[in-house]
């Protein structure tokens, strides 16, 4: 680790940018809090820069997460694109599987596609599927199409041939061609991205990839080039795996870095579980604008290899993250009689009627400091609350449903947090797992505010409020390693498997990512790679993936037999019961090589604060609960002592973020700083 080298994270929200940063020289851990900039984002970057004083005289490596491609493809304004397939197949994206995921719902609707039908072009080429090259694409249908598609004005074109997971020979022949004839478009052939199988998947993938990553490209270029001014500054993007890739080679591969925002919350989550002894976690991310639910289970986070998002499948690596649109910038509105809180914000400007910016549709957070929850006059860096403007706007919204302010302010409060819950079932029970063998670590500005009434929803005893609760994504950033996937489509019987062939195989891919890794800077003895292979009963459509170390694979059947045993004890463990005399099938290879951070958790727990916490005499105040008002304490979280206990009601304050301690709760903080409640009939 360098001498003088800041480390930091970066998490931009649609409503604060919040930045996290450790300082080797120090050894000083410092957190900032500046209100977000859209559209464009990147000046809030920054804005938050220069309040930590990153400037060309100090060396900095800036970890980055951000929604800007996320956000532009949920709400459809990513590139103008087309596709290109292989002639006779161009309906694949369109047909979908030809399923219904909700056979009794007569309203559904697939989403729009991204790429029009008048937008998808062919080409006369064929590769079949034991990756035989039948038929090279022409070079003059090569020109006729570059041709076609320089007229029409497109700024991306992903390229998605049959079988070029097996084979990507053809898609590399287009994809020269078109870059070549098309240097300004972004050109995206589906094998740089994807080499698994499943067709439909697959060009879903490219076409999201294709759509989102200009969008990207731009955000980046822009940040780059304000970064130049900070001398000595690396950027890196976090991945929706995890890991962390260099700024310069995430442009072209946005499908990678799609969850890039809320993903810092999980690999902070999963730091923690493992330094607080906490195995198994729900982390709850809430800011101004959404909800973010993830899982830590055994003290790792919990990655699909294939998800859905905004109704698209994605064939890539991806932390299990639930989002909805739930945040202290929520707006609530009259359905007709019935309440409804979100998805729509008020976001950064106006906000919330509290912020005195010109809002005046009540928000989440005009009902918190409505109900006494949030301190009148209480600042967020430059901004100030001010309570009455956010009673008069509920009050105001209440006289539709002909309720007092105050009932009003505890229904939005209700129905906010049910939604809460429900997206964190979502996840837990809908997929068979108790949520009440989970601790809850709240994070987000907002999170801590409503995490114990959530709790209590979910039945969970346990509440987790980390230091700097406010930017614990930005924390989570801070320790991610560089990682990159490679993944390939086999499918084979494993009883004919050559397991010398397939260590072959991982060996020379583990030569190409460990070079990445080399030139991207780490060191040799700080790379590790993990073996996986997706393994299925014959005739299965999914399956589950299976990690295997080298040494196994030099020992042939012995190989075979570990994969066996592991296959079906995951499989009773995922479904409750196996199949030991079915046979089983690889589907896919998997590599995943990390490049690990020269930064752990222990030293960012242990770090001393920049800015210690300040400790304000304790006062007291009043606030509603359950349409109760009650005497409450407000605490200074630097005035808490190791082991105290502060039973409920009370708030506790700090730089980032508030929380809320309810009466049936206690608040202690533990030996390494975390703020925990406990729910009275679960204390021990």
């Amino acid at each position: 680790m360098e001498a003088s080298r800041a480390y930091v994270g970066i998490d931009v929200g649609g409503t604060f940018t919040d930045l996290a940063m450790y300082d080797s020289g120090s050894g000083l851990f410092s957190t900032v809090k500046v209100p977000s900039s859209p559209p464009t984002f990147w000046p809030s970057v920054i804005q938050a820069l220069d309040a930590a004083q990153i400037d060309a005289t100090r060396a900095a490596t800036v970890l980055h997460g951000t929604t800007v491609h996320l956000n532009a493809f949920l709400e459809r304004r990513g590139a103008r694109m087309a596709l290109v397939t292989t002639e006779g197949f161009r309906d694949v994206y369109e047909m979908r599987r030809g399923n219904r995921p909700q056979p009794y719902d007569m309203h559904f609707r697939y989403p729009e596609p991204l790429v029009k039908r008048r937008d998808i072009f062919t080409l006369a080429e064929r590769t079949l599927a034991d990756g035989t090259v039948q038929r090279a694409p022409d070079p003059a249908a090569m020109a006729a199409l570059a041709k076609d598609l320089r007229a029409g004005g497109y700024e991306a074109v992903a390229i998605c041939f049959l079988h070029s997971y097996r084979n990507p020979a053809n898609e590399k022949a287009v994809a020269e061609a078109l870059r070549a004839a098309m240097p300004e478009a972004m050109v995206g052939p589906s094998h740089e991205v994807c080499r698994e199988w499943r067709e439909y998947e697959r060009t879903s993938t490219a076409v999201i990839n294709g759509y989102a990553s200009p969008v990207l490209k731009r955000y980046l270029s822009d940040l780059l080039t304000a970064l130049r001014e900070k001398a000595n500054t690396r950027l890196f993007l976090l991945q929706s795996n995890g890991g962390l890739m260099r700024a310069e080679d995430a442009g072209d591969r946005g499908i990678l870095s799609l969850l890039s925002g809320p993903v810092g919350g999980n690999v902070a989550g999963r730091a923690l579980s493992r330094e607080a002894g906490f195995p198994n976690l729900i982390c709850i991310d809430m800011g101004g604008t959404s909800f973010e639910a993830s899982l830590v289970i055994d003290g790792e986070s919990v990655v699909q290899n294939e998800r859905e998002v905004g109704g698209f499948p994605v064939l890539s690596p991806m932390v299990d993250i639930h989002t909805i649109g739930a945040g202290g910038g929520s707006i609530a509105w009259n359905d007709a009689g019935a309440l409804r809180v979100g998805p729509q914000s008020a976001g950064a400007r106006p906000g919330p009627a509290c912020y005195g910016h010109g809002g005046t549709q009540p928000t989440v957070t005009d009902a918190n400091i409505a109900l006494g929850r949030l301190e009148d006059g209480c600042a967020f860096g430059d901004l100030k609350l001010d309570a009455g403007k956010a009673r008069a706007a509920i009050a105001a919204f209440a006289e539709g449903f002909a309720m007092p302010g105050n009932q009003m302010a505890q229904g939005i409060l209700d129905v906010i947090n049910e939604q809460m819950a429900n997206a964190i079932r979502t996840i837990t029970v809908r997929r068979g797992i108790d949520p009440r063998e989970f601790a809850l670590v709240a994070y987000g500005g907002a999170g801590p505010m409503h995490a114990a009434d959530i709790a209590r929803l979910l039945g969970v005893g346990q509440v987790v409020v980390p230091r700097a609760a406010g930017a614990f994504s930005a924390w989570g950033m801070l320790q991610s390693d560089l990682v990159h996937d490679h993944a390939e489509t086999v499918l084979m019987d494993a009883r004919d498997v050559d397991w010398i062939a397939l260590d072959h195989w991982f060996a020379e891919a583990a030569r190409e990512l460990g070079a990445r890794l080399q030139s991207e800077g780490v060191p040799e003895e700080r790379v590790a790679f993990e073996r996986m292979v997706d393994v299925r009963y014959a005739g299965q459509e999914n399956t589950l993936s299976v990690t295997l170390e080298p040494a196994l694979f030099a020992q042939g059947e012995a190989c075979g037999a570990a994969l066996r045993a592991r296959f079906d004890a995951d499989y009773v463990k995922v479904f409750g019961h196996s199949n030991p005399d079915e046979a089983i099938e690889i589907a896919t290879l998997r590599l995943r090589a990390t490049g690990r951070s020269a930064l752990d958790a222990r030293t960012l727990l242990e770090a001393d604060d920049a800015v210690p916490e300040s400790a304000a005499p304790e006062r007291t105040g009043t606030i509603v609960f359950d349409g109760a008002p009650r005497e409450t304490r407000f605490v200074s979280r630097g005035a808490m002592a190791v082991d105290q206990v502060f039973a409920g009601p009370c708030v506790i304050e700090e730089s980032t973020t508030t929380t809320i301690v309810p009466p049936d709760f206690s608040a202690r903080i533990d030996g390494l700083g975390n703020l925990i409640l406990t729910r009275a009939e679960t204390a021990q």
